[in-house]
């Protein structure tokens, strides 16, 4: 068990935490949290999508005194010494164990699914993690191999030969600790496109992706292609995030519907089913059958579990995003590929350096899995883990999957072994025995994504062990939904939302006394309810243009209501649910294009929606509009000191952060390889280091300044002592200095809101947005007519007793 050894240390970090929180965030709040027991063990489970600040909002949001899982490399900072003393459990991850070097080279199987070697069997037990160099990054842009690759050992065959566990080799996401895989980062970098960050792998070049194109329009077959400029880079993109056309429609209508411009795409970005020829074998990225998070069909989509080749030189482009993401490409610039008999071709494949067609399928939404390889196994999720999980496809061609190779040659290899997870469910029942509240992020990475990951089923253990264990005694779960709103901005919003305690059923624990396949049944069943309950508290949607589109139709549809934040963000994940159920029609599709065309006009326009709603009456704006216009140059130059002290502390953790933040594309797998936000969900966290280690020095160095400039004035002399000048400068470094930092986020503020409220006197003045405000009631009008009565009309979306 973790003491807290220092007392009074957790009240002084929470308050430190909520403290923060109040700066960084302009509206941050829990709700709910009466619904959380007292004196009694909890288990609170909560998403984890932004970094190190997941485990800060638990503290600062949290009734009472919480422990939770960080990843055991965190704790070598000061931030984990001080976790760990507030009573942070570690979690030790195969990543961060022990690696040995073998003593001699490994020849792999075609399979990849055992190797021999000279005098393996010694060194090696069951259980190990075997890591593979299969070649020189030097060589990797000459063929499709991988560089760099690992496995579990099953079974010692014989003194120079081990066989895997199912599914064989698999590949080793980037990390930042060792030599080679920096030396692979390195050779990856970030251009921009537009107000897009695209990663490229090393030799792709403009040139490069342009001819890529070309020769991939050369083998489109059938193909039907909305008008755009051939062999530009903003093609290729739009490529990437093509939507796959509708399964129900005809080739006849789709190509009619693009003709006349009413088509939008698919229910869900990039969901795609698997044709009936693919074959997996154990050499390539293995599917799992998954249901869309968008649609009502219960087709099989399917996901990519693994990385693809880590060598491609087109860079892997996430899926999650749909083209309308591309803010210069026109949103019916849409690539729909047919095959020969006019049927969708949903495969899609990458290419690598050489040419050669690798298979990968988009993914769309959770599953239950445990296949993420970059995770802890066994135990459930970490905070402030970075993620490291996988990317998605990149250009499309049409052409047969080809399986990847491995190399005939000699390699070098290390290995681990075998990490005892005892100790941490020890840890976390020891809490569970002492009335405590464990917190974990089964995610177990944090994410860059906009829904939910796989849950890893440590958490289910945590639970039903120590019920199983302790049939006398009770725990309840507590699931949490942490919303940040522009999660990498200072001054968005955070919420917490947490849902009523579960109480595990008792079959559940009785099938994990069992044990066998009645144990990964219970594991399998509590983890399903967990996910249900925690995706009920957070808002999710399969990329950043699906999510505008659920807030613009929420403000569309609940303008003139007054609501209060939770009632808002239910309304808006009803909306979320109903998006889902819904099955694409031409007059859906074009509803949904219309509101996201009018949602990105108001923000080009710089324009909130809540200013069209707004009708001041002529005599408040007559009166208010003149004063205002004068309020604002002086609050302006009120704001002028504080800014020209502090501005460049916040210039400079802006940059910080950003770079961490591509650091963090660059280095791991899952980072949307196209993204508008390298690394979205460290930004935040960054921002916050790098400004607390600089704050205090620029307090202490004006303050300083000041009490040394104060100190010579020479009508004070005679009242200056030591003591008056030693309180001056602490004042100055604790009240003055600070006042006037926190002060001048607030004038700034305040000169926001002012110019959007005189914007909207001035309209009522003038007239002015009467075309927009036109435009928006029609879309009010439509959505209640079209959208609302189809997903199960009104009363399907009063929140007026949601509390």
């Amino acid at each position: 068990m973790v003491h807290r050894k220092i007392p009074g240390l957790y009240s002084f970090v929470k308050l430190l935490c909520r403290t923060l929180f109040h700066i960084f965030f302009r509206d941050y709040d829990a709700f709910h949290s009466n619904l959380i027991p007292q004196d009694e063990p909890i288990l609170v489970i909560s998403n984890h999508g932004n970094y190190l600040l997941d485990g800060l909002a638990l503290l600062a949001t949290y009734p009472g005194q919480i422990s939770f899982l960080m990843a055991q490399p965190n704790f070598k900072t000061a931030i984990g010494g001080i976790a760990r003393k507030i009573g942070a459990i570690p979690v030790l991850r195969p990543q961060d164990a022990e690696r040995f070097g073998g003593t001699s080279t490994v020849t792999i199987s075609q399979d990849g699914n055992s190797i021999e070697g000279h005098g393996i069997g010694w060194q090696l037990n069951e259980g190990d993690t075997v890591y593979i160099e299969t070649g020189l990054f030097e060589d990797a842009n000459k063929d499709n191999r991988i560089t760099q690759c690992y496995a579990v050992v099953q079974s010692i065959v014989s003194d120079n030969k081990v066989a895997f566990k199912a599914p064989g080799l698999k590949w080793v996401p980037a990390t930042l600790t060792s030599e080679r895989d920096i030396a692979y980062i390195k050779s990856r970098k970030i251009v921009r496109h537009g107000s897009l960050k695209i990663r490229v792998e090393r030799g792709n070049t403009w040139v490069g992706i342009n001819e890529a194109l070309k020769a991939q329009e050369q083998q489109q077959n059938g193909g039907v292609m909305a008008s755009s400029a051939t062999g530009t880079i903003g093609k290729f993109v739009q490529k990437i995030f093509s939507k796959s056309p509708d399964p129900a429609l005809g080739s006849t209508d789709l190509a009619h519907m693009i003709e006349n411009g009413t088509y939008t795409g698919a229910d869900i970005p990039g969901s795609v089913k698997a044709p009936p020829n693919f074959k997996t074998t154990e050499a390539t990225p293995l599917l799992k059958k998954s249901l869309s998070m968008n649609s009502t069909r219960h087709s099989p989509v399917y996901a990519a579990t693994r990385p693809v080749d880590m060598n491609a030189r087109l860079s892997s482009f996430s899926t999650t995003h749909s083209s309308s993401v591309i803010g210069d490409v026109g949103e019916d610039d849409y690539l729909l590929n047919h095959g020969n008999n006019g049927s969708a071709l949903s495969h899609e494949l990458i290419t690598t350096g050489n040419g050669t067609p690798i298979p990968t399928n988009y993914g769309s939404g959770p599953s239950f899995s445990n296949s993420r390889e970059n995770t802890t196994s066994g135990t459930s999720g970490t905070s402030g883990s970075s993620n490291t999980t996988n990317d998605t496809s990149t250009s499309v061609v049409s052409s047969s999957s080809q399986p990847i190779r491995f190399p005939a040659l000699p390699c070098t290899f290390t290995f681990s072994h075998p990490i005892d997870h005892s100790v941490i469910y020890e840890s976390v029942w020891q809490n569970f025995e002492d009335r405590r509240t464990v917190a974990v992020f089964p995610e177990g990475i944090s994410s860059d994504d906009y829904h939910l990951l796989d849950f890893k089923y440590g958490c289910t253990i945590m639970v039903l062990g120590y019920l199983a264990q302790n049939p006398s005694k009770t725990l309840r779960i507590v699931p949490c939904g942490l919303n940040f709103f522009n999660r990498h901005r200072f001054r968005s919003r955070f919420y917490a939302d947490y849902g009523s305690p579960m109480t595990v059923p008792d079959h559940l624990v009785a099938m994990y006394r069992e044990g066998g396949e009645a144990k990964k049944q219970a594991c399998t069943e509590l983890l399903q309810m967990i996910h249900t309950a925690v995706e009920g508290l957070t808002l999710n949607a399969p990329n950043y243009d699906e999510l505008r589109l659920y807030k613009a139709t929420r403000r569309l549809y609940g303008s003139g209501k007054k609501l209060t934040v939770p009632q808002k963000l239910e309304l808006t994940r009803r909306f979320a649910k109903g998006y889902a159920q819904l099955s694409l029609t031409p007059s859906m599709g074009a509803l949904k294009r219309d509101i996201n065309a009018y949602d990105k006009h108001l923000t080009n326009s710089g324009v909130r929606d809540w200013q069209l709603t707004a009708e001041p009456h002529i005599a408040v704006a007559l009166l208010f509009t003149m004063p205002a216009l004068f309020l604002l140059p002086a609050l302006f130059l009120l704001s002028l000191p504080g800014t020209l002290l502090f501005g460049p502390v916040g210039l400079l953790a802006t940059w910080a952060a950003n770079q961490k933040g591509q650091q963090a594309m660059l280095a791991f797998q899952s980072y949307l390889p196209v993204s508008r936000w390298p690394g979205r969900d460290v930004i935040a966290t960054w921002k916050i280091v790098v400004s607390l280690a600089l704050m205090p020095v620029c307090f202490i160095v004006y303050s300083s300044i000041l009490t040394a400039w104060v100190s010579h004035w020479e009508w004070l002399k005679e009242y200056w002592t030591m003591g008056r000048i030693v309180l001056f400068w602490l004042l100055s470094t604790f009240v003055v200095f600070p006042t006037i930092a926190y002060g001048t986020v607030w004038i700034w503020e305040w000169q926001i809101d002012l110019k959007m409220q005189v914007s909207v006197w001035w309209w009522k003045l003038c007239g002015g947005n009467a075309e927009m405000k036109r435009w928006r009631q029609d879309l009010v009008n439509r959505i209640d007519r079209e959208l609302v009565e189809r997903m199960g009309g009104k009363s399907a979306f009063d929140v007026s007793t949601y509390v």
